[in-house]
């Protein structure tokens, strides 16, 4: 065996061994696994990992931990939608085993769409939802102000954390909009960066903190989500909090409301004139990326029922592309293009389904975030962290609920949340 060979079992077996320790703590301390598995996503950059065959992100190293610590045992009340999600994922696989999808994208759905779920489904049954809200809270503040200072110095230190291997060459990066760079933090790009920061915003409203804590965070979420100069991202976080008012009103006192309200005004009197500005200078850029967005649509008619599209190609220099185009910035488009039309009409039906549970209630955070962030699909794909946040929410927003389902009143008919959605009842919860 060569010495290059020794030399990357030696690092294996040495990962291999730390995993195996990471997963005994979060087995005795599931709160640690719930803090690096937020952190995970927040503030580690999408090509810090391992290859392993396929490359193994971070987030997805700690969620297989978290999993394997703390899915056996826990007592979850499965529902419908995880069945429906459940058939989705087996449809890419037999796709895969057909031949009709590639290996990537089966992996892809393994690692980007399944892990990440029942990361939430088992978060929120092991330790409640109050201490999964008080960690995104925390986390993304801590994002929001690293985002605030990229913008004011004009560095972003995730890029220095290089590596060898092809994500670092794709996602690190800077993009510019306007003359100015765009803010990107961890996520590798502006725009899953915004959407993030929309994700993160009903759990900031709902997670208890101190008022003119979760206040200051509101402003920063605020002006991070500017910064990306990313419209999407700026207009889902103010989706996101318009919702957050509408449904999440058992979450708000007379003082918390106070304290958004102001913090939210100094946000918007710093960072709106230099939103304005940067728009404006960008001009024909902005309005070519909107037309282009609309230039996607002309791939569907290459959709197939099961597998990837026709239309799906690799150049001599082994980057790939659809059609004409290099790139899909469309969830829902590029669902269809990489696994069929069949397994989109099935997200498609879960986001049905997240709407019409909003006008019906109980209305919950996760589902309140997963609302917020359904326009946005069309505009932004599933990339990045955001993928993996996106669907680790849609795990919370199941189980939140399912648990308020059990406990019986929709949350906004309360002076306070019930028990249910802070800490729900122990037949979701550890098993004695």
């Amino acid at each position: 065996m060569s010495a290059g060979r020794v030399d990357d079992l030696a690092v294996m077996l040495v990962l291999l061994a730390l995993a195996v320790l990471f997963a005994v703590l979060v087995r005795s301390r599931p709160r640690l696994g719930l803090v690096a598995y937020i952190a995970s996503i927040g503030l580690v950059p999408v090509w810090i990992g391992v290859q392993v065959g396929m490359f193994v992100g971070a987030a997805t190293a700690v969620g297989i931990a978290v999993l394997v610590a703390l899915l056996p045992g826990s007592r979850i009340r499965w529902t419908v939608w995880d069945g429906v999600l459940g058939f989705a994922l087996g449809v890419v696989l037999v796709s895969w085993v057909g031949g009709y999808a590639a290996v990537g994208d089966a992996y892809a759905t393994a690692t980007g769409w399944l892990v990440p779920y029942l990361v939430g489904r088992v978060l929120i049954a092991r330790l409640g939802s109050r201490a999964v809200a008080v960690c995104i809270a925390l986390v993304f503040l801590v994002v929001a102000v690293l985002v605030v200072v990229e913008a004011a110095t004009g560095e972003n230190v995730f890029v220095r954390l290089a590596m060898g291997n092809p994500m670092y060459a794709q996602w690190s990066g800077i993009r510019m909009r306007g003359g100015l760079p765009r803010a990107e933090g961890a996520f590798g790009h502006a725009i899953p960066l915004g959407v993030s920061l929309a994700l993160a915003v009903p759990f900031i409203w709902s997670s208890r903190l101190p008022a003119w804590l979760r206040a200051v965070t509101f402003a920063l979420v605020g002006v991070a989500a500017v910064v990306t100069y990313s419209r999407i991202g700026m207009l889902s976080t103010a989706f996101a909090l318009v919702l957050c008012v509408v449904a999440l009103g058992a979450w708000a006192t007379r003082r918390f409301r106070a304290w958004t309200a102001i913090a939210l005004v100094v946000g918007a009197a710093l960072a709106t004139p230099t939103a304005v500005a940067v728009f404006t200078e960008a001009g024909d850029e902005a309005s070519g990326s909107a037309e282009y967005r609309g230039d996607l649509w002309s791939l569907l008619p290459s959709v197939g029922v099961l597998g990837r599209s026709a239309a799906a190609q690799v150049d001599a220099s082994g980057t790939g592309g659809w059609g004409t185009f290099r790139s899909i910035d469309n969830a829902v488009l590029m669902t269809a293009l990489s696994y069929g039309g069949f397994v989109a009409c099935l997200l498609l039906v879960l986001g049905v389904a997240a709407l019409v549970g909003f006008v019906r209630g109980p209305r919950t955070p996760g589902l309140v975030a997963v609302v917020a962030i359904l326009p946005s699909l069309t505009s932004v794909a599933f990339i990045t962290q955001f993928s993996t946040f996106f669907w680790f929410v849609a795990g919370v927003a199941v189980a939140q609920t399912a648990a308020a389902g059990t406990a019986g009143a929709p949350v906004e008919e309360r002076g306070d949340p019930p028990r249910a959605i802070v800490d729900p009842p122990r037949a979701v919860e550890i098993a004695p």
